[in-house]
């Protein structure tokens, strides 16, 4: 009887112990389920980065924009309205209204800079072609007056289907700018979702901002690249203009027509009637067979007339798709179209 009462307590004791053990692991995993402590995952970064809370960059919560659900091969530089109006206090974010004076001024999102993107991070070059990047210098002006600093995250929205921001976002990676991002949607998502908007334009301190690497080359193509894809089996070309401008018969240059071999689609097509990006799945659709071929290593070439509809396509290609290697020729049809050595078709 005392080997079976000491065998009952044993047994007893274990059960209660296991029980205690149980109940401390569920509480240990409900505090990490529910802590706030900022240490969630960053949205915003690529997949497989691990994040940490450093003051500094893109704020690390949850983005409630279901980017992921769209299948992007690198999303985390397109932010939902959502996200950006529960960050709006955030002061490591700075958002640049790419609009017209008109436009901002009869309202904008609260906190926005206004800055004209066509005048201040485009040039005519020194051989006279216009609407080209800027310089280190101009957009770091730029910059400098909308209080932006190395460590900001810059959020870009322009008034509809995001060209300017692609565009701007593009000049950034050229020179350097670590933390970019692009409102999916623009000013027609915001004020389509009621979210809330302000006349006033902010108290801006102008900081001091300078580029300090050399211009990332890699995303950046010119007149030679192009002519050399042509006769490269392995080169993509794809022109984002639209199909009249691709058939020559509307000309806005000394020549109309389209680079030989190029895919024409129209930089509109990757986005909705509501100005936000298509998913990953619909853009494969749009232009894999006709222009991507599915090799994310193949190098791919883009254009347009001035190299900012070019851009749209870029960001596409690159963040959306997750090609490596995409080049804007930033001289595009407005250099192209006017050259006597150019070589040019016509359909």
């Amino acid at each position: 009887m005392t080997l079976s009462h000491n065998s009952s307590h044993h047994s007893s004791s274990l059960h209660r112990w296991l029980v205690i053990g149980l109940a401390a692991l569920f509480a240990l995993v409900a505090v990490a389920c529910s802590s706030d402590d900022g240490a969630t995952p960053d949205p915003t970064a690529a997949a497989g980065t691990v994040q940490t809370s450093t003051g500094t960059g893109a704020p690390a919560d949850a983005d409630p924009s279901g980017m992921d659900a769209r299948g992007y091969a690198a999303g985390h530089r397109l932010v939902s309205a959502a996200w950006l109006e529960e960050h709006l206090d955030d002061p490591s974010i700075v958002i640049l209204d790419l609009r017209n004076e008109e436009g901002y001024a009869a309202g904008h999102i609260p906190g926005a800079r206004l800055v004209i993107p066509a005048a201040n991070f485009s040039r005519t070059d020194e051989a006279g072609v216009s609407g080209q990047i800027g310089t280190a210098e101009q957009v770091a002006a730029a910059l400098s007056a909308a209080g932006v600093t190395p460590d900001s995250t810059v959020v870009l929205y322009d008034g509809a289907n995001s060209l300017w921001a692609a565009r701007t976002l593009w000049v950034l990676d050229v020179y350097g700018h670590a933390q970019t991002r692009i409102l999916d949607g623009a000013w027609a998502t915001w004020t389509a979702e009621n979210r809330p908007t302000s006349t006033e334009a902010p108290a801006v301190t102008a900081t001091t901002y300078a580029f300090t690497a050399a211009p990332n080359n890699q995303i950046i193509a010119n007149f030679e690249e192009l002519m050399e894809a042509i006769s490269d089996p392995e080169a993509l070309i794809c022109d984002a203009r639209s199909a009249e401008e691709y058939a020559g018969r509307d000309v806005r240059s000394e020549q109309g027509g389209h680079v030989p071999g190029a895919a024409n689609v129209d930089w509109t097509t990757a986005v909705n009637e509501q100005s936000q990006f298509k998913t990953a799945e619909e853009l494969v659709a749009v232009y894999e067979g006709k222009v991507l071929k599915g090799d994310t290593n193949q190098t791919v070439y883009v254009y347009c007339q001035t190299g900012v509809r070019a851009a749209h396509t870029w960001f596409v290609f690159h963040d959306l798709l997750g090609y490596e290697n995409v080049k804007n020729y930033d001289g595009s049809w407005q250099e192209y179209g006017n050259r006597a050595d150019s070589i040019i078709e016509r359909s």
